[in-house]
């Protein structure tokens, strides 16, 4: 299901007050502000490395579709769907 907020043109981008630890594969992040930890996947942690610039979320979905070639046309929606919905934990803010 699509974020209707997401659009290609949305700039997706790291919350400042966030620090973060790569742990293998995954990350470790934890809140400055409320002392909320997190650890993300491997997939996640992917996402949260492409973003440490702020980046488009049509650029987004481009990087991602050459790391993952065989994941089809549900891309683009799988993409727009995890990252409102790290937007919703508090871990990424999009722009307009």
């Amino acid at each position: 299901m699509t974020d209707m907020n997401l659009d290609g043109d949305s700039m997706i981008a790291r919350r400042a007050t966030l620090i973060a630890a790569q742990i293998e594969e995954q990350a470790m992040l934890m809140d400055l502000e409320s002392g909320a930890m997190f650890q993300l996947n491997r997939t996640a942690a992917r996402i949260w490395d492409l973003v440490e610039a702020p980046r488009t979320l049509a650029d987004l979905v481009a990087t991602l579709a050459q790391r993952f070639p065989d994941a089809g046309d549900t891309l683009r929606d799988d993409v727009a769907a995890f990252v409102a919905q790290m937007r919703d934990t508090g871990l990424l803010e999009i722009s307009a």
